[in-house]
C-alpha cells in the first residue's frame, strides 16, 4: 500500500488552522488587552484626560473626609485604603428619587461590581425621615462594602464641591462618581444614560485591571 499523502490545499488549510489562526487570535487579545485600564482621568485643572502611565502628571485627587452613617458608624474615606470606590449623592430637594437610585445600585451595580466600595451619601437626613421604610436591611443583605451616609448640607456641599459635582439637568441629581484606587476620579457616570449605566461593572473591572501587572494574560482577557 502507499503511503496516505496529504493535498497541497489541505496543506494549506492545516498550515492555516495551526499557525495563522492562533497568532491572530493572539494579536486581537493583545489588542484587546492594550485597551484595558483606559479610563480617562481628571487632571488638576478638573478635566479629563487620558491616562499616562509613564512620567504621569498630578493627577486631581480627592480629599479625605468622614462622614457617620445610618448604623450609628463612621465611614471614613482615606488615602491608605486602596480600593475602588462608587460615590453617589443624593440632595434632599429630590428624595423621591432616592429609592428608586437604591435599588439600582443594589440590583443593577453592586451584584455585578463586588470588589467596589459604595458610599451612598444623603443630605440632612440623618433620621430616615424622607424613605418610606427603612432601606438599611436591603443594604446590608447585597454588600458589605454598601455604606450609607448622611450629611449636613453645609459638609454635603462641602464634598461635593471636592468631587467637582453639577447637578445634572436632566436628572435633577448628581453623577454617580467612579474613584480609583489611588483616590482619583475616572468617571461621572449618568444613570439616565442606559449604555453608560450598563457599562459601570465594566469601567470598575478596566480600574481593576489597571493595578494588575502589565503584561499579556490570556486569563484576564477572558474573564
Amino acid at each position: 500500500m502507499g503511503e496516505n499523502k496529504i493535498s497541497s490545499p489541505k496543506k494549506k488549510l492545516l498550515y492555516v488552522g495551526l499557525f495563522i489562526v492562533p497568532f491572530l487570535v493572539a494579536m486581537a487579545l493583545i489588542f484587546v488587552s492594550k485597551g484595558l485600564g483606559t479610563l480617562p482621568i481628571m487632571d488638576m485643572n478638573g478635566k479629563f484626560v487620558q491616562l499616562k502611565h509613564k512620567n504621569p502628571p498630578p493627577y486631581y485627587t480627592v480629599p479625605e473626609f468622614s462622614l457617620p452613617t445610618f448604623t450609628g458608624d463612621t465611614l471614613t474615606f482615606n488615602h491608605e485604603d486602596s480600593i475602588l470606590y462608587m460615590i453617589t449623592m443624593f440632595p434632599k430637594n429630590n428624595s423621591k428619587e432616592w429609592e428608586k437610585h437604591l435599588m439600582y445600585i443594589g440590583e443593577k451595580i453592586i451584584k455585578r461590581a463586588n470588589n467596589v466600595r459604595v458610599i451612598g451619601i444623603y443630605e440632612d437626613d440623618y433620621e430616615l425621615k424622607m424613605w418610606s421604610e427603612s432601606p438599611l436591611e436591603y443594604v446590608q443583605s447585597v454588600s458589605d462594602k454598601w455604606f450609607m451616609t448622611h450629611a449636613s448640607t453645609s459638609e454635603f456641599e462641602k464634598i461635593k464641591a471636592s468631587l467637582k459635582l453639577e447637578l445634572n439637568d436632566s436628572t435633577n441629581l448628581y453623577d454617580y462618581v467612579m474613584i480609583d484606587k489611588d483616590e482619583h476620579i475616572r468617571a461621572y457616570c449618568s444613570i439616565n444614560d442606559a449604555k453608560v449605566a450598563r457599562d459601570i461593572p465594566k469601567m470598575f473591572k478596566i480600574l481593576s485591571n489597571q493595578y494588575v501587572p502589565r503584561k499579556f494574560d490570556i486569563k484576564q482577557i477572558k474573564n
